[in-house]
């Protein structure tokens, strides 16, 4: 079996010595291709591997192949700070503020990546070992619902795993310390997703007729979403009183039906921003506000960067990413 140093060296990344970027305790590697350029740090042990991934993603590309990762770990769970692109089998938006799910045992694995944006992560990859003793042995789970388990509480831990990101993020300890604080941040993760997922197993489903009804309430909203739309209006659609609506809605979509919107709008935003010349208030009036600031103000919390932040990476040198002196990134 390769070891990780010989899959990335394969894949073009060097080992850089002397980035101070993310903890001492872990390994940077970094890479310079035509269609991303940035720096990769893991820290790994026996039954887990952290990874941040800080890249800058020069022009649209699309994985159709990757080097086989299931010798390493069996489950990647990533929260994504920033990123824009689509994840094909099984489908998910990969969008800023996040959680992407990957089965490592997967072959057909394809995704797309939009240019001219950064593609910013904290994960961590559990290999079988830890899913064998936390999910197997001791909560007897079947092997092959690891992945259900972390797919199905994607929506509802993002917000505290990205608090546990942003600790991993800005760890700066070295030596035993970080063995222990990265042990228990592993664990955490972990946690957090297991309690959501038993937490969701005592819910009672919703009557069929009912997850329809809510179903074509998310599909008006996706098709008019630049629109006030009355809450009488919907209740009206899926024949309910306003209180069951919001019920149902939150049950089955784990946000408000005002949150739902909201990041309909911002999803689209976001790729106006980088597609298209148009200025930030004229796409804040495209997806439904007036207000210009208003607009920024759920931009930044939906996706953790201001628009124009977003509108400068396309008309601008791709950032220096590595704080190491003896390396750039410039294009």
């Amino acid at each position: 079996m390769k070891t990780i140093e010989e899959l990335l060296e394969n894949m073009g990344y060097t080992r850089c010595e002397f980035c101070e970027k993310y903890s001492p305790a872990g390994t940077t590697y970094m890479i310079n291709s035509e269609n991303y350029k940035g720096i990769y740090w893991y820290y790994e042990t026996s039954e887990f591997i952290i990874d941040i991934h800080n890249f800058f993603i020069i022009r649209d590309f699309i994985m159709t192949s990757s080097p086989d990762i299931s010798e390493y770990i069996s489950l990647i769970s990533t929260y994504i700070i920033t990123a824009n692109g689509e994840w094909v089998n099984p489908y998910q938006n990969m969008t800023s503020n996040s959680m992407f799910v990957m089965d490592a045992n997967k072959k057909d694995l394809r995704f797309l990546l939009h240019g001219n944006y950064p593609f910013f992560s904290v994960g961590i990859n559990f290999k079988e070992k830890m899913i064998e003793n936390w999910l197997i042995e001791k909560l007897n789970i079947n092997k092959h619902e690891a992945t259900k388990i972390f797919l199905e509480t994607s929506t509802e831990i993002t917000k505290p795993i990205s608090k546990l990101a942003h600790e991993i993020l800005h760890c700066t300890m070295d030596s035993t310390s970080a063995e222990l604080f990265f042990e228990a941040k592993a664990k955490e993760w972990l946690s957090i997703t297991l309690n959501e997922y038993m937490n969701k197993s005592k819910e009672d489903p919703l009557a069929e007729i009912d997850k329809n009804a809510i179903e074509n309430v998310a599909a008006y909203i996706n098709d008019h979403y630049a629109f006030d739309i009355p809450q009488e209006f919907f209740e009206n659609i899926s024949l309910m009183s306003g209180t069951k609506l919001k019920t149902a809605f939150k049950q089955r979509y784990k946000m408000s039906i005002t949150e739902y919107t909201q990041r309909k709008r911002m999803n689209i935003a976001e790729n106006l921003l980088l597609t298209t010349s148009l200025e930030i208030k004229d796409i804040a009036k495209s997806v439904g506000y007036n207000s210009p600031s208003r607009f920024t103000t759920l931009f930044k919390r939906y996706k953790g960067i201001y628009p124009k932040e977003v509108k400068a990476f396309g008309d601008r040198m791709s950032p220096i990413i590595c704080d190491c002196k003896k390396s750039t990134y410039k294009k």
